[in-house]
């Protein structure tokens, strides 16, 4: 299996510099294709993203202008599909990566659909735990490893390239039956929660990362005060500030809310049927 780990890179220099390190620290890292998509940073240049990512199988590449979040990305998934690899990884540049990642995704990527999460968010649903994945109602793209076979029959879907891609992602593959398994404990951690996608006052931040070496720990101590800090505030603007908002989505979203609710409790059955393991007496 070619993995090419794509790392989507615009400013927060600091975030990017812990991501590269603890991408380093991982098992196997030589035997895959690092591709850094430098949308327009501003923080620094290409010279210097060459510095901090150096070794022979890392390539940066240079956006002629930027796409934001959704559309790099996007961009990225063009890119894969020309190139010989297998499977794409897209790491974000503001991930903490335990030592081990890599040589998860190589033990465990091809007991999959050719979908593999590393990142057990609780902004996403599970649908099903089968004692070893929990499968998820949807995914965004931080952490994510899929085929190429997937992501061809999701380019030739898509018509609106722009918004939520993510989203329509996990659409896609829901649809097609493939199922997003994601470990119960993380293999990556989010450790940044300033950037163009996170402007809610939400923290998408899991417990179930068990950091395996010391710069893991490192970190994790740092960031445990602050992410107690943004979900306090969190409560806060959600209890305080935030019902007429929030009450005025339910009122003009409330089709929408209906028809999630009932994919999920239809997806909840037909893995709990399925997948469930017959126990011989």
């Amino acid at each position: 299996m070619k993995l090419m780990i794509a790392i989507p890179v615009y400013n927060r220099k600091q975030f990017l510099e812990i991501t590269a390190r603890s991408l380093y620290e991982c098992s196997n890292v030589e035997k895959t294709d690092i591709k850094i998509f430098n949308d327009c940073s501003i923080e620094f240049d290409s010279t210097y993203l060459r510095q901090l990512f150096n070794t022979r199988n890392a390539e940066v590449i240079d956006r002629k202008e930027n796409l934001k979040s959704n559309r790099n990305t996007y961009q990225i998934i063009l890119d894969f599909l020309n190139t010989n690899d297998d499977v794409l990884f897209i790491c974000d540049s503001d991930l903490l990566l335990r030592p081990d990642t890599l040589d998860y995704i190589f033990n465990n990527f091809n007991r999959t659909d050719g979908f593999l999460g590393l990142y057990n968010s609780y902004m996403h649903r599970d649908l099903y735990f089968d004692g070893e994945f929990i499968y998820k109602e949807d995914v965004g793209f931080a952490g994510i490893c899929t085929s190429k076979e997937l992501l061809k029959g999701f380019v030739a879907n898509q018509k609106e390239r722009q918004n939520s891609m993510d989203f329509k992602l996990s659409e896609f593959l829901i649809k097609k039956d493939v199922r997003l398994m994601v470990p119960k404990n993380s293999l990556v951690e989010h450790i940044g929660f300033d950037g163009e996608n996170a402007k809610n006052g939400s923290m998408d931040f899991t417990t179930d990362f068990i950091p395996l070496s010391d710069f893991n720990k490192e970190i994790m101590d740092k960031i445990i005060p602050i992410v107690l800090k943004g979900q306090g505030n969190t409560i806060k603007k959600l209890l305080f500030d935030d019902k007429y908002r929030k009450h005025g989505f339910m009122l003009h979203q409330l089709h929408k809310y209906i028809i999630c609710e009932r994919n999920f409790k239809r997806l909840t059955k037909f893995y709990k049927e399925k997948y469930t393991k017959t126990i011989k007496v």
